[in-house]
């Protein structure tokens, strides 16, 4: 028997620029003024290097070691972790922005997870997270005609590995949980339209850090504020 571990140990991912997910998050960011990234899941380090090369100071994790040194090629400080058992390798109070793209689907202790993002951000940072909707509406679709729903694994051979699964409002509830204030969400609906043609239709929530939920932004300009990613297929 295989842990959700050593399932994604032996696992990596390109990113490609092109999906509609990472050009709204693009988006996003470009609205920040460079600080500290921290990229968890980074696989072979693309993302943060991009960033670097936007005058980021880049972090990163993954849980395969191969991918960790193709990022460290790139120059990014880049460090093996377990997102699933083990705390992040980074000082409290020390990162200005968290990026986590398809990642928490992934994580069985997800408040655990989310204590750990809390943790590192500095006061006023920001978490950008991206994670599929289980309420898609191509999902109450399929359900509605008998189909299984997109994005839900029920075995590790036939998928990516996902183990948890979201709708907008449980994920909301949840970062309210951990003194996260939501700014904004929005996903890709375009329901008749494959993956192929499309891009990969996500959602992407940017929220502020150690603000009352009740008070988004706080006054304070935030990427959030500008759409990430178009309606949602994803949260």
């Amino acid at each position: 028997m295989r842990s959700s571990s050593q399932y994604h140990q032996g696992r990596s991912f390109s990113f490609d620029f092109r999906e509609g997910r990472l050009k709204r998050c693009i988006g996003i960011i470009e609205k920040l003024a460079p600080g500290v990234l921290l990229d968890l899941g980074c696989s072979t380090g693309d993302w943060a290097s991009y960033w670097a090369g936007q005058g980021w100071k880049c972090l990163a994790v993954d849980i395969n070691t191969d991918a960790v040194e193709a990022a460290r090629a790139k120059g990014i400080d880049a460090r093996v972790c377990d997102l699933n058992s083990e705390r992040l390798p980074f000082e409290d109070n020390s990162v200005d922005l968290v990026f986590a793209g398809e990642l928490i689907e992934h994580l069985l202790d997800t408040d655990g997870f989310l204590r750990e993002v809390h943790r590192v951000l500095k006061k006023g940072g920001h978490l950008l997270l991206t994670t599929p909707n289980l309420s898609s509406f191509q999902n109450r679709l399929r359900l509605l005609l008998g189909f299984y729903p997109m994005w839900i694994n029920y075995r590790f051979d036939e998928g990516a590995g996902h183990v948890r699964a979201y709708t907008a409002k449980v994920l909301k509830s949840q970062l309210a949980e951990h003194s996260f204030s939501v700014i904004k969400h929005t996903g890709n609906w375009v329901p008749f339209l494959p993956q192929e043609v499309h891009g990969r239709r996500e959602m992407a929530i940017p929220v502020n850090h150690r603000q009352p939920a009740t008070q988004p932004g706080n006054g304070h300009h935030h990427p959030g504020e500008e759409e990430c990613v178009d309606a949602p297929e994803h949260l």
